[in-house]
C-alpha cells in the first residue's frame, strides 16, 4: 500500500501555505497603501516614475521593472524609469529602449490596452530581449481618461513567476500612477502657462521700457546702460557689450563694455578692434547672430572665421543691431561659468529684443541728427548762431564764478564774397565757404567754437586764453593762411578776410553785445582796407552811425523806388512746365550797385521798417501781375514773402484785400509766404490770419520748412496750402529714395495733409531726379532759372507752358 500522509499533516501544510499567502497579500496591500499615501507628496512626473519603479515594484520581489511613456510626437514608447539592471543611478536609464506601437510584449499591451502576462518567454515569438534573457514578463498599460500614457513592464528570470495577486496589486498601482501622472502633467502645464505668462509680462515690460528710452534726454552711454539692465531681467548678462562700427575710423568700438572678469574697468572705455576681425565684427558685417560654446569658438577661430580677442568665454551670444546707415553694431552677452550655457531660445529672445533696440537707436540717431541740424550750419557743419550764443552765454556765467578767466570773440567774413558768387555761381561760393570753414577749424584749438553766423559771416569763440596775444596771433595766422589761393570746385580763388576782435572783460554785458562789438570791430577792419584785424574800440564804435545812415537810405529807396522785384520761376517737377513765380526784392543802390536783401532786411525788421517794405513789395507785385494779365491774357501765380511782424499785425489782412481790389487781380493767383518764426511768435494771430486769407482764396505758403523750431507740433493745427522745402535739404541730394530720408519724409507728410510741396534751390539734374522720385510737386532754382526781371520772367513763363521732355 502506498504511504499516505496523515490528515493532520496535510492540514498543517495547507495552513502554513494559506498563512504565507496571507502574509504576502498583506505585504502587497501594505505596499499599495504606502504608495497611495506617498502619491500625495509626489509632485513631478520624474518623482512618480522613480518611486513607482524602485519603492513599489522593487518591494514586490520582481527582478526588474521598466516604465515606458508614450511619446506623441514620435509615436513611440520610450523607457523613462527603471528598477534593477536597467538603472545605475536615480534619474537615468541605461541604454534606453524605444518601441513602436505593437512591437514586443510592451508594444502589444499599449496597442491592445490590456494586461499581458507571459509565463514562458522562451516560446514567445514577440519577445524583445532588452539586456538579458528573462523567464516571464508582465506588461500593464497606463491608461487615464481613455488616453494612453505608457506601460509598466516587469521581467523575471523565473518562469511562471507572476501570480494573480501580483497582477491585481500592480494593476491597482498602475491605475494610481495613471491618475497621478495625469495630475502631474496638468500641474506642469499650469506652472508652464503661469511661467510663460509671467515671462511674457516681463518681456512686454522690458520692450516698453526700451521704447520709453526714446523720450529720455540722455546720451548713448546711458541708453546702453539701461538696455543692459533691461536685458539682464531676461537672461544671464553679467558680461554685456555693445559693439559699434565707426565708419570714419573704420574700426569696431565698444562704447559700452561690462566684463565680469574685469569689474575694475570703466564701462565707457571698452576695447577697440582695429582690424575688425573679432567675433563682434563677424556679427556686424554678416548681419547674423552667433551662438557658440567654448569648443565652437575655438573651432571657428581655427577655421579662420574670426580672431579671439581676450579671454575665451564658456558660452558666447551676439546679435546684430542695425539703426540705418548711421549705426551698425551688435549686442553681446557672454559667460565664463560652465554652469551657464546660452540656448537657441536665448538667441531668439536677444534677436527679438535687438530689433526693438535697433528701432530705439534709429530714433535716437534721428533725434541727434535733428538736434545737430538745429544747432549747426547745414552747409559747413559748424555751430550756428544759436549754438554760438549759447556757448558765449555759458562762458559768461562761468566767468562770474571764477576770476582771471579771459575769453575772446573773433568776427569775420570773406571779403568781396558777393563778387565770387556773381562771377562763379553759388556752387563755387558754397565750396569756398566750406574751405574757409575748414581753414578756421584747422587754426583753432579743440576747445574753441567755430561758427557760421549766416552768409559769409563766421565767428570764433576762444575760451580760457591766458593773454590778448592768443587771439591776435590767431587772427594773424588766419590772414596769413588766406594768402594762398583756395581751390573751390574748378575755380582757384584768392580771397581775404577782415577780422574784428572783442575781449570779454565785463560779465554784466550780454553775449549778443559781445558779438556785436566783434562785428563792429570787423567793420572797422574793412574800413581800414580789408584783409586785416582790428580790436574793438568803443571810441570808434560806428555801429549806431552806420545804422542811422542805413535807415535814411532805406527811406530814400522806398521813396525813389530803388527797390525792384525779380521773379524766380516755379516749375512743375514732373513736366517742366512753369506755373508761376516767387517775387524777390532787390535794391539797386545809386552808388553801391546791387545790395542783397540780407544786408538790409535784418535792420529793417529791427527798426520797424519791414512793414513799409512789405507793402511796397505787395503793391509792386500785384501791379506787375495786373500788367502781365493785360498784355498776355495770362495770370501766373506769384508768391510774396511777408515778415512775421507784418503778418501778425492788425492791418495786414486789410492791406492785402484792398490791393487785390485796386489792381483787380484774381485772389487765387496771389500767395503769401511766411516763415515758421512768423507762425510761432504769435500763433493765435497767425492762425486766424491764415484762415481769413484762405477764406478769400489767397494761398498761404510756409517757407524754409524744416529749418525752424517745432514744425510738427503746430503744422497739423494750421490750414496751409504749400510747404517749401529749404534748399539746405535739397543741396547735394542724389541717389535713390533711401539716400534722402528728410526730403521723402517732408513730401510724404505734405501728401498726408493734402499740401503742395515746393523745393527751393534746385541747381543740378541729380537734385531734380531725387525730387521727381520723391513725388515732389513743384521746385525752383538755378537749374531752371535765376530770379529774372519782370519782362524776362513773363517771356520765360510763356516759353515754358508745354511739357519739357526730360525736365
Amino acid at each position: 500500500m502506498p504511504n499516505q500522509s496523515s490528515p493532520s499533516v496535510n492540514f498543517e501544510h495547507n495552513t502554513e501555505h494559506e498563512i504565507a499567502m496571507l502574509r504576502e497579500r498583506n505585504s502587497l496591500l501594505n505596499i499599495l497603501s504606502e504608495f497611495a499615501i506617498a502619491l500625495l507628496r509626489l509632485r513631478t512626473r520624474e518623482e512618480v516614475l522613480w518611486y513607482t519603479a524602485n519603492e513599489v515594484v522593487g518591494q514586490m520581489g520582481f527582478d526588474d521593472c521598466v516604465i515606458y511613456l508614450w511619446d506623441i510626437p514620435t509615436q513611440t514608447l520610450i523607457q523613462q524609469s527603471a528598477f534593477g539592471h536597467k538603472i545605475s543611478e536615480q534619474g537615468s536609464v541605461n541604454n534606453a529602449l524605444t518601441l513602436r506601437l505593437g512591437e514586443g510584449i510592451v508594444g502589444r499591451a499599449a496597442l491592445t490596452r490590456e494586461t499581458i502576462v507571459i509565463n514562458d518567454l522562451s516560446i514567445e515569438p514577440s519577445y524583445v530581449m532588452d539586456m538579458q534573457q528573462a523567464g516571464s514578463e508582465l506588461a500593464i498599460p497606463i491608461i487615464h481618461s481613455d488616453q494612453l500614457i505608457g506601460v509598466i513592464d516587469s521581467e523575471n528570470l523565473a518562469k511562471n513567476f507572476y501570480t494573480a495577486e501580483h497582477i491585481k496589486i500592480l494593476t491597482a498601482v498602475t491605475s494610481m500612477v495613471a491618475a497621478k501622472l495625469a495630475q502631474a502633467d496638468l500641474i506642469h502645464q499650469l506652472e508652464s502657462s503661469i511661467s510663460e505668462l509671467e515671462y511674457a509680462k516681463k518681456l512686454q515690460s522690458v520692450l516698453f521700457n526700451i521704447a520709453a528710452l526714446t523720450y529720455e534726454d540722455e546720451n548713448f552711454f546711458k541708453v546702453y546702460e539701461k538696455i543692459h539692465h533691461l536685458i539682464a531681467e531676461l537672461l544671464y548678462a553679467k558680461s554685456f557689450f555693445v559693439a559699434v562700427y565707426n565708419e570714419e575710423t573704420r574700426r569696431i568700438e565698444f562704447p559700452y563694455f561690462i566684463d565680469e572678469r574685469h569689474p575694475e574697468l570703466a564701462a565707457d572705455i571698452g576695447p577697440v578692434d582695429i582690424e575688425m576681425r573679432g567675433m563682434s565684427a563677424w556679427v556686424i558685417f554678416n548681419n547674423t547672430s552667433l551662438l557658440l560654446s567654448r569648443e565652437e569658438v575655438l573651432a571657428r577661430a581655427n577655421r579662420g572665421d574670426f580672431e579671439i580677442l581676450g579671454t575665451i568665454a564658456e558660452s558666447w551670444l551676439g546679435v546684430p543691431i542695425h539703426a540705418g546707415d548711421d549705426l551698425k553694431g551688435a549686442l553681446v552677452v557672454q559667460t565664463y561659468s560652465p554652469l551657464v550655457s546660452y540656448l537657441e531660445k536665448d538667441r531668439e529672445l536677444l534677436s527679438y529684443v535687438s530689433r526693438h533696440v535697433s528701432n530705439l537707436l534709429k530714433r535716437k540717431v534721428t533725434e541727434k541728427k535733428l538736434q545737430h541740424l538745429a544747432l549747426h550750419d547745414p552747409l559747413t557743419g559748424l555751430a550756428n548762431r544759436s549754438l554760438f550764443l549759447d556757448r558765449v552765454s555759458h562762458a559768461l556765467k562761468k566767468q562770474e564764478r571764477q576770476e582771471n578767466r579771459m575769453c575772446a570773440v573773433l568776427y569775420m567774413d570773406v571779403d568781396l564774397f558777393k563778387t565770387v558768387n556773381d562771377r562763379y555761381g553759388h556752387a563755387v561760393g558754397d565750396a569756398l565757404l566750406n574751405k574757409f570753414a575748414a581753414l578756421l577749424t584747422q587754426q583753432t584749438r579743440q576747445l574753441d567754437t567755430v561758427a557760421r553766423l549766416g552768409g559769409d559771416e563766421f565767428a570764433l569763440f576762444l575760451e580760457d586764453i591766458e593773454q590778448h596775444d592768443t587771439a591776435i596771433q590767431l587772427a594773424e595766422r588766419i590772414i596769413l593762411a588766406l594768402q594762398q589761393p583756395i581751390a573751390a570746385n574748378e575755380a582757384l580763388i584768392t580771397c581775404s578776410t577782415s577780422i574784428g576782435i572783442a575781449f570779454i572783460n565785463d560779465t554784466s554785458i550780454s553775449a549778443t553785445e559781445i558779438i556785436r562789438r566783434a562785428d563792429t570791430a570787423m567793420y572797422q577792419a574793412k574800413a581800414a582796407g580789408r584783409g586785416n584785424y582790428q580790436l574793438y574800440d568803443p571810441l570808434l564804435d560806428r555801429a549806431n552811425v552806420r545804422d542811422l545812415v542805413l535807415g535814411e537810405e532805406i527811406h530814400t529807396a522806398l521813396a525813389e523806388q530803388q527797390f525792384v522785384l525779380h521773379y524766380q520761376p516755379v516749375i512743375d517737377v514732373a513736366t517742366g512746365v512753369a506755373v508761376g513765380f516767387e517775387a524777390l526784392i532787390r535794391w539797386q543802390h545809386p552808388e553801391r550797385s546791387w545790395i542783397a536783401p540780407n544786408e538790409f532786411i535784418d535792420y529793417a525788421e529791427k527798426h520797424r521798417l519791414i512793414e513799409k517794405i512789405d507793402r511796397y513789395v505787395l503793391r509792386r507785385a500785384l501791379q506787375q501781375m495786373c500788367a502781365w494779365r493785360a498784355s498776355t491774357g495770362m495770370s501766373p501765380k506769384v508768391s510774396v514773402n511777408i515778415s512775421g511782424r507784418h503778418f501778425a499785425s492788425a492791418e495786414f489782412i486789410n492791406t492785402v484785400l484792398s490791393l487785390l481790389e485796386e489792381f483787380e487781380v484774381p485772389p487765387n493767383t496771389l500767395g503769401i509766404e511766411i516763415t515758421e518764426r512768423a507762425v510761432i511768435d504769435k500763433f493765435a494771430i497767425a492762425q486766424n490770419n491764415i484762415q481769413i486769407l484762405q477764406k478769400h482764396h489767397i494761398r498761404v505758403l510756409l517757407d524754409d520748412f524744416g529749418t525752424g523750431y517745432s514744425s510738427l507740433n503746430y503744422l497739423h493745427q494750421l490750414t496751409l496750402d504749400v510747404l517749401k522745402i529749404d534748399r539746405t535739404f535739397v543741396r547735394g541730394s542724389r541717389g535713390n529714395q533711401q539716400d534722402n530720408p528728410i526730403i521723402n519724409s517732408i513730401v510724404a507728410l505734405a501728401a498726408a495733409m493734402n499740401l503742395t510741396v515746393v523745393a527751393e534751390g534746385v541747381e543740378t539734374e541729380d537734385e531734380l531726379k531725387v525730387l521727381q522720385a520723391a513725388g515732389c510737386d513743384l521746385c525752383q532754382g538755378y537749374y531752371f532759372s535765376k530770379a529774372l526781371p519782370a519782362d524776362q520772367a513773363i517771356q520765360y513763363f510763356l516759353e515754358h507752358q508745354t511739357l519739357v521732355v526730360g525736365a
